[in-house]
């Protein structure tokens, strides 16, 4: 049996977390759940996600550190990134942001949620 992609969540807002891995499960995807930067990054080592799905504004460890961090990871620098976040990102911060590949704003309505598209 394939294995099923790994999907790391980031975030400190914990019903969050259950409601993504609930809903990456229905779509057959393997998440993987963090709730800091700093646990994020030991998971993507870990784990070696196929995406990430990260919040910006955590405490300790940003999620814009983050992304520099994974960036700055040979194995990781490619990695596809997704900002799902309820912080607004004003132009001039999307000018220096350093590189997510998509961002979406949350909440999403679970009936708007579909499965992300990523090339395997």
């Amino acid at each position: 049996m394939p294995q099923k992609p790994v999907i790391l969540v980031v975030d400190d807002d914990a019903p969050i977390l259950l409601l993504m891995r609930s809903l990456l499960r229905e779509f057959g995807f393997e998440p993987v759940t963090a709730a800091t930067g700093e646990q994020a990054l030991e998971a993507a080592r870990r784990e070696s996600p196929a995406l990430v799905l990260l919040d910006r504004n955590m405490p300790g460890m940003h999620g814009d550190d983050v992304i520099r961090a994974l960036r700055a990871e040979h194995r990781h620098a490619r990695l596809p990134i997704l900002i799902l976040s309820g912080e607004p990102l004003s132009a001039a911060e999307a000018l220096r942001h350093p590189g997510p590949d998509r961002r979406d704003p949350k909440p999403r309505r679970r009936d708007g949620v579909s499965a992300p598209e990523v090339r395997w």
